[in-house]
């Protein structure tokens, strides 16, 4: 049995969660696409999902769906204000999941955004979590050196506002500021 029939999902759904196309996920369970190295994560996760998961029910996002939208976006020149509600909505999700298999499926590597920024957010994001939560280990892939960046990102109006940045340093939580992503924690809480 497939473990996207256990959870009662579509192709297109199980898609969705993974961050990758419905042509793609019925080339894998067909075994004619072998699975590349930066999804097998997310299968592997995918496939410990028990039928009661929370993603069973379809609602929360997952790192790899927010990396796919992100990417979207990228490409459509969306406003960094909405593609930062985007990151809002995953963390909000995330904070909603009790099951740990729930929890290492959200957390598993997610594709490419196409933009070095968005990638270290999305990797500031996932140990930030995972010190919120108290939990023991963060995912190896946040700490790649293609989820930090060269230059310091200030996100939001402390990029047009320079006495802002000493406010938004201060608040920036530490995982952020350590892979040159500078934001205030308030940013990543929905109103």
């Amino acid at each position: 049995m497939l473990a996207r029939d256990r959870l009662g999902l579509t192709q297109a759904e199980a898609a969705g969660f993974l961050g990758t196309r419905q042509a793609n996920v019925s080339a894998y369970e067909r075994g004619r696409l072998q699975v590349g190295e930066g999804i097998r994560d997310r299968i592997e996760s995918f496939i410990d999902l028990r039928a009661e998961s929370s993603y069973a029910e379809g609602w929360p996002a997952t790192l790899a769906s927010t990396a796919a939208a992100l990417r979207a976006d990228i490409l459509s020149k969306v406003s960094e204000t909405d593609m930062l509600r985007l990151v809002i909505q995953a963390a909000d999700d995330f904070a909603r999941l009790t099951a740990d298999e729930d929890r290492r499926f959200f957390l598993a590597r997610p594709g490419a955004t196409g933009s070095a920024r968005w990638d270290a957010l999305l990797a500031a994001l996932a140990v930030d979590l995972c010190r919120r939560d108290g939990l023991e280990r963060t995912p190896a892939w946040t700490r790649q050196p293609d989820r930090y960046l060269d230059q310091t990102w200030w996100v939001g109006a402390a990029s047009e506002v320079e006495s802002l940045r000493a406010l938004t340093l201060r608040d920036c939580p530490s995982a952020f500021r350590a892979r040159g992503v500078m934001m205030g924690r308030q940013m990543l809480v929905s109103t």
